[in-house]
């Protein structure tokens, strides 16, 4: 087996001594430019102040030109056989509208006038906690949020009857709503008639057949099973007559918040990013005086 030599291993090796003379190198590099940025920037001071109050002259300039808006949030059940990707979509399909200024699509879907359509922002939908849905699950629904972004604070009750409505107003949603409906009214007057008859049967059941030729036709009936019965049935006609006036496609567990101040444009946000931008720009000008002032002093020495 043949032996590595010597000055075979050492050629391998790395010298870290090389290695952190290069970083420590490149760490003063940076720290002199550094350095020299911070002294141009003492130097040409007035032209930073200049540039940088002008920016943020220009940011809040910018930001007195956009209207302010209002953002408030709605938090919506579905009912529990349907599942929230339904009305993500319809929500979404709505925002994209809105996003498109499309408002006389909207108007028609959220059955207003154009000119309350577009003092619509934005909107939005979130769920509040998808964890609760199961993946594998095909029909069950969750809570979840729509949030709006209006130009008019004092419209945010229509907005919330409009939304509900458009929500609401799902041809496949509304069939399935109604045929629940019509089949829970059915079992709701099933349960009347059937306590109508316990009832009628009751008022009898405490009296015994009158005697004939000294015998007694039949046998009395136990009142204490007919008041169970009875009761039993009027408790399923009351659960029943709960759930049909809670049957909803969609119902508002929190509405909209009444917001008075305007939730943006940011005034302090446009400011920094003004003067920010000010800034970058006074630091490339003065960049470009401190080449030319050493492109000056270079022919003046080559003179």
């Amino acid at each position: 087996m043949n032996r590595i030599s010597r000055e075979e291993r050492s050629a391998d090796e790395i010298d870290l001594r090389v290695v952190f003379e290069k970083i420590g190198h490149l760490i003063k590099k940076v720290f002199g430019y550094l350095r020299s940025a911070v002294l141009m920037v003492f130097r040409r001071w007035p032209l930073f102040l200049l540039l940088t109050l002008l920016g943020s002259g220009l940011g809040f300039m910018d930001f007195k030109n956009k209207r302010p808006y209002y953002r408030s949030s709605m938090t919506v059940l579905p009912a529990a056989a349907i599942r929230n990707e339904f009305f993500q979509d319809q929500v979404n399909r709505l925002a994209k509208l809105v996003q498109d200024a499309n408002f006389e699509v909207v108007a028609a879907d959220l059955k207003m006038s154009v000119d309350s359509a577009s003092q619509i922002k934005g909107i939005g939908y979130f769920n509040i906690d998808p964890e609760k849905v199961p993946v594998d699950s095909v029909l069950q629904g969750a809570p979840f949020r729509v949030d709006v972004e209006l130009y008019d604070n004092k419209f945010y009750q229509p907005v919330q009857k409009a939304l509900i409505a458009y929500l609401d107003s799902n041809p496949y949603f509304s069939r399935s709503t109604q045929a629940k409906r019509e089949q829970m009214r059915s079992m709701i007057e099933k349960l009347r008639v059937d306590i109508a008859s316990i009832d009628s049967i009751k008022r009898t059941a405490v009296e015994l057949r009158g005697p004939v030729n000294g015998f007694v036709y039949g046998e009395p009936l136990d009142p204490t099973e007919l008041y169970r019965q009875s009761a039993e049935l009027f408790e399923k006609q009351a659960y029943l007559e709960a759930q049909l006036q809670n049957l909803e496609t969609v119902q508002v567990v929190v509405g909209f918040a009444p917001i008075t101040h305007p939730t943006g444009p940011n005034e302090k946000l446009h400011l920094v990013v003004g003067a920010m931008l000010g800034f970058v720009a006074a630091f490339l000008l003065a960049l470009w005086l401190e080449y030319r002032l050493l492109q000056k002093r270079k022919r003046f020495q080559n003179l």
